[in-house]
């Protein structure tokens, strides 16, 4: 009996060891993603900001965005460094789009609106937009922005997106 006890540590110590995670690499889920952004409302009087940063594959690999839409425009600030890519602009359509170059296990995303000013009438609607990220041509998370009326402050959406 005294044996048997014995034995039953023995097997749960091990057991437990070999269930251990702490020695195993970290298992990510990579996607292919692209960050699509629908403006609504009076879009054309606001200067938008949409930056994308800390997109990673691996444990720490950089992946580089692709800006699609507006397809005339290039990104107006890339800090390699930072992996953060930075566009802001007064908007004439109302979409972004942006893709990952690679399949990637994260990202951080920041989209703002700040009213040009000049005078508005009953009609003025504020700026309104839907961020989706698709993962693997799917939306994986969609968030909603709102923007305030002209004059007030409107805190800019900032999401960070891992993939599971």
């Amino acid at each position: 009996m005294r044996n048997l006890k014995y034995l039953l540590v023995i097997a749960l110590s091990v057991f437990s060891y070999s269930c251990s995670s702490e020695n195993e690499t970290p298992k990510f889920v990579e996607k292919s993603v692209t960050i699509e952004v629908e403006m609504d409302g009076n879009y054309t009087e606001y200067l938008v900001t949409f930056s994308v940063h800390s997109m990673l594959s691996g444990t720490s690999t950089f992946v580089a965005l692709v800006l699609d839409q507006p397809s005339e425009l290039n990104w107006t600030q890339v800090i390699q460094q930072g992996n953060t890519y930075t566009l802001s602009f007064e908007p004439e359509v109302p979409t972004i789009s942006a893709t990952s170059s690679a399949p990637i296990h994260s990202l951080g995303l920041v989209f703002n609106a700040v009213h040009l000013g000049g005078e508005t009438n009953d009609s003025f609607q504020p700026l309104s937009a839907t961020v989706n990220v698709l993962a693997d041509g799917a939306v994986y998370r969609q968030f909603d922005y709102e923007a305030l009326p002209p004059g007030e402050v409107t805190l800019p959406l900032a999401e960070e997106v891992t993939f599971e």
